[in-house]
C-alpha cells in the first residue's frame, strides 16, 4: 500500500515538473521565433551564430526551427499528461497470471501484476496545430 502511494506521489511530482519546464521554456523559445524581430543577416545554420542572434534579439532560422519543434513536443507532452491524468490509471489486478509448462494459465492470489507491453508494431499518430513559417534551413555546400 505504501509503495502504491509513493508511486502516485512520484508520478504527480514528475507531472508538475514537466508542466513547469514547459511553462518556463516555452515563452523564451517563442521570443526566438518572433516574426516582428529583425532577421539575422549572418549564416542560417551555425549554432554559434544562432546564439549571437539570440543575444542580440534577432530572429535566426535555426532558433525558429527549434522553437517550432519544441511547440510540437510540448503539445505531445501536454496531450500525454491530459490523457494520463491522476486517478485515471488502471488499478493493478489483484492476481498475477502465470503459465505452466503445459501452457495452461493459473493465477497467484494477492500478487501484483507485472507491466507487460503488447508485442509487435504499435503505430503512434502525432498531430500538431501549428506549422513552421518556412522550410527547414539547409547548411551551405562548400
Amino acid at each position: 500500500m505504501a509503495d502504491e502511494r509513493e508511486t502516485r506521489d512520484l508520478v504527480a511530482e514528475l507531472r508538475i515538473l514537466a508542466e513547469l519546464v514547459i511553462d518556463r521554456v516555452e515563452p523564451a523559445l517563442r521570443r526566438f521565433d518572433d516574426p516582428e524581430a529583425p532577421h539575422w543577416d549572418g549564416c542560417s545554420w551555425c549554432p554559434l551564430c544562432a546564439l549571437a542572434a539570440a543575444l542580440r534579439g534577432e530572429r535566426h532560422d535555426l532558433l525558429s526551427l527549434v522553437a517550432t519543434e519544441f511547440d510540437a513536443l510540448a503539445a505531445v507532452v501536454r496531450a500525454y499528461l491530459d490523457d494520463h491524468a491522476a486517478g485515471t490509471a488502471r488499478p493493478a489486478s489483484p492476481t498475477t497470471p502465470t503459465v505452466d509448462a503445459d501452457g495452461t494459465g493459473t493465477a497467484v492470489p494477492g500478487a501484483s501484476t507485472p507491466s507487460v507491453r503488447p508485442g509487435g508494431y504499435q503505430p503512434i499518430t502525432v498531430t500538431t496545430t501549428s506549422k513552421p513559417d518556412r522550410e527547414r534551413p539547409t547548411p551551405p555546400t562548400q
